[in-house]
């Protein structure tokens, strides 16, 4: 079967048109109230032009890879339904039984096999399906839709930046909005798509229903939508969430106490509160999230993930090494600084195995010249106290550094490294905008 056909070069400017059209109208009725919305058309251009790129590369370059299988495993899963609806059902509401799989057929196409058995994996498939039609069941439409949702969610969190931090669009929109990786790792029918749009938005939904409280409704609606997305795709996300979460809420309503008599008392209180709510949340949730809810079973899939990475025929020969995972908390504590860094700002300019690695390196090169100017121009201690006053950057960096910490343990390939570390890489930069923003505006006041 060809992925690019006649409909896709004639069905692409036209979906580009359609949505962009869509987005400037929306920026239109919102730009004179809300500056930020200035960037909100752009921003969707850049994400969409990142789609058709990496569209591009997967068709053109690599001949296929995992995104045209899971356009294809979509695809097959929308045409059941008008030839078995039952079984259609079934496998939409995770019901993966080999019965289900053999309802598929010549006329339908079949799923790639490997990934209807792994019910994270197929649960691209099965999200992307409900798409299908509306993008004529075309490889670049139907791409050009799921960075749509990617960008909704990216949005939100650059929404909730300008919300907090007044004066700095422009700024945050660099650092959420048009980073490259985010461009092209976060616009094609793939985890990492589905992941970055649901983990920037339930951000800012969490903070509408439980801190600012407007809207509640329809943001616990989404805040619902996106925590499910997150557990049914790459669970582990919510470990790496969770406590930030807790420790933004903590430090945001301890900021609503002036009397410093009754802060100091209430931080027990409240600190008991995070800790209930954090062990009965994990608890509820253990069960959906399978092997990553639970600490063991969690350590022993990284050790797993680390070794299935080290394949090279299959990931290419971008690898690292930072020491092996013996099973142990503290063996993944001694490596946690090592991971850490490797996951925010390697693969570096000396480490570039590949055409495709070389805008992950200037990214990189950029964010950690950033990094080493804020610790020097700011200083560390200073640095310290702003991120501890601002619940927003605590959750940042809370997140980040959960996240990379993951993904530099369990990763030894770079090519792969750079698609996993997608979630919390506009956190990081928008942090580190606001670190440097809020030190210039004290010092000048």
């Amino acid at each position: 079967m060809s992925i690019l056909t006649f409909w896709d070069f004639v069905l692409t400017p036209l979906y580009m048109l359609i949505i962009l059209g869509a987005a400037y109208g929306i920026q239109r009725g919102n730009q004179n109230k809300y500056f930020e919305y200035k960037y909100f058309t752009v921003g969707l251009f850049a994400r969409l032009m990142g789609a058709v790129a990496f569209c591009s590369v997967y068709t053109l370059y690599y001949r296929g890879g995992d995104t045209t299988n899971y356009y294809l495993g979509s695809v097959a899963l929308s045409n059941l339904k008008t030839v078995d609806f039952t079984s259609y059902w079934n496998i939409m509401t995770n019901d993966l039984r080999y019965e289900n799989y053999v309802s598929f057929n010549a006329d339908t196409g079949y799923p790639p096999y490997y990934m209807y058995r792994d019910p994270k994996t197929f649960s691209v498939c099965r999200y992307s399906s409900l798409i299908a039609d509306l993008g004529f069941k075309a490889f670049i439409p139907m791409s050009l839709l799921t960075a749509t949702f990617s960008y909704i969610g990216t949005w939100k969190l650059y929404r909730l930046f300008n919300i907090l931090y007044k004066g700095i669009e422009r700024q945050l929109a660099y650092a959420i909005l048009f980073i490259p990786t985010l461009l092209f790792w976060g616009s094609g029918i793939m985890k990492d798509t589905y992941v970055l749009g649901a983990t920037c938005w339930i951000s800012y939904n969490f903070y509408m229903v439980l801190i600012a409280r407007k809207k509640v409704i329809i943001n616990a609606l989404f805040l619902v939508m996106n925590l499910l997305i997150i557990i049914n795709i790459k669970p582990y996300i919510i470990l790496s969430l969770l406590p930030g979460i807790l420790l933004w809420l903590n430090s945001a309503y301890l900021g609503k106490i002036s009397s410093k008599f009754l802060k100091t008392a209430m931080v027990p209180v409240l600190g008991l509160i995070i800790v209930v709510v954090g062990y009965f949340t994990m608890s509820n949730l253990s069960g959906m999230m399978g092997t990553y809810g639970n600490v063991d079973q969690a350590i022993n899939q990284a050790q797993v993930i680390q070794q299935d990475l080290l394949r090279e025929g299959q990931y290419g020969s971008n690898s690292y090494n930072i020491g092996e995972i013996d099973g142990t908390i503290g063996g993944m504590l001694r490596l946690a600084p090592i991971a850490i860094f490797t996951a925010i700002y390697r693969p570096m300019f000396f480490e570039i195995g590949s055409a495709m690695m070389v805008i992950s390196v200037l990214e990189n090169s950029l964010l950690l010249a950033l990094s080493i100017y804020l610790l020097i121009k700011v200083k560390w201690g200073r640095m310290v106290k702003i991120i501890i006053g601002e619940p927003i950057l605590i959750y940042s960096l809370v997140f980040s550094l959960l996240l990379a910490f993951g993904v530099g343990i369990a990763g030894t390939n770079f090519g792969a490294m750079v698609r996993y570390k997608v979630p919390f890489v506009p956190f990081y930069f928008a942090m580190l905008v606001v670190i440097y923003h809020l030190t210039k505006t004290r010092k000048n006041s």
